[in-house]
């Protein structure tokens, strides 16, 4: 079923990689990253210039702890972004060396934050690979991947999604996660993508995984069997990422890429880059906070 909401523009931007959109329910804001332009921005939803704060490294996936503060997955490691706007390094995996960076995330029912990588720059070599965060630590959990993306967890939370974005893969997996100990087992294919590439993904209220189609220009929500019940068309052939926001959370926001392939006309998307909004009847799930970072209990 092709959905045909009325789309607004929150923010025009552009933002070069525009990502990782997540809502803040006790400020009543949005957050998301400007991963090339290594900047991170928060406004309402009611639009307007945002507050933005530029780092030293590229910020990627955010999620928010117990106590309101963000945690930022960025460069090749995790930060707690503090009020001056300065990052608090939390953890790196060992032995992780260069020629990467983060890139998408997402937090489990039991407060883990799980992250993963890909290389930086493009052809460096480095393996892509999905990391762990909890109080033990950073743990690699799985390798072998080249464009990691879609991170979702079920609502239960004994489902962990995953895609790989990379035009020679260009799928979204499932895995059983246990939930005492965050282990994956049992992968299989939850869905392959027919027009575009699997990139950011969320979990609504009716355990539904919504993800971006990216080239494709348009969301996808996905039934719990990975059957396609509803897509809708947006004015950007690249967006990134969803979050659902707003007191109700039947908002989706949703983060673009204002850098086009090569055979595309800029002038003929005009709002690439920009960040976009649409309301929705089924609501979105709240993601958990992070709860368990290293030197916790």
């Amino acid at each position: 079923m092709k959905l045909t909401p009325e789309i607004r523009v929150l923010h025009r931007g552009p933002d070069m990689v525009g990502e990782g959109p997540i809502w803040h329910p006790e400020r009543r804001e949005l957050l998301w990253v400007d991963i090339l332009a290594r900047m991170l921005h928060r406004m309402p939803l009611e639009g307007g210039e945002p507050r933005s704060v530029t780092f030293d490294i590229p910020p990627a996936a955010l999620a928010l702890d117990t106590t309101g503060k963000v945690i930022v997955a960025a460069g090749t490691g995790w930060y707690r972004l503090e009020d001056d706007g300065r990052l608090t390094a939390l953890a790196a995996p060992s032995g992780s060396g260069e020629g990467w960076r983060m890139n998408d995330g997402c937090t489990d029912r039991d407060g883990r934050f799980w992250t993963g990588r890909i290389e930086e720059p493009r052809g460096s070599g480095v393996e892509g690979c999905l990391y762990r965060l909890d109080a033990a630590g950073a743990a690699p959990v799985l390798g072998g991947l080249r464009t990691q993306n879609g991170l979702a967890v079920s609502l239960d939370g004994t489902t962990l999604y995953l895609s790989d974005s990379h035009p020679e893969v260009n799928a979204i997996w499932a895995f059983d996660l246990d939930r005492a100990t965050g282990a994956l087992s049992n992968q299989r294919v939850f869905h392959k993508p027919r027009a575009g590439r699997a990139d950011g993904a969320a979990i609504d209220a009716e355990d539904c995984y919504w993800f971006a189609e990216i080239d494709a220009g348009r969301l996808v929500r996905l039934a719990p069997d990975g059957r396609v019940i509803a897509t809708v068309e947006l004015p950007v052939s690249r967006p990134t990422k969803l979050a659902f926001a707003g007191p109700d959370l039947r908002t989706i926001c949703v983060t673009s890429m204002s850098i086009l392939p090569e055979d595309r006309d800029p002038a003929r998307e005009p709002l690439a880059g920009a960040l976009l909004a649409f309301e929705v009847e089924t609501a979105g799930a709240l993601p958990t906070p992070v709860s368990v970072l290293p030197g916790q209990d």
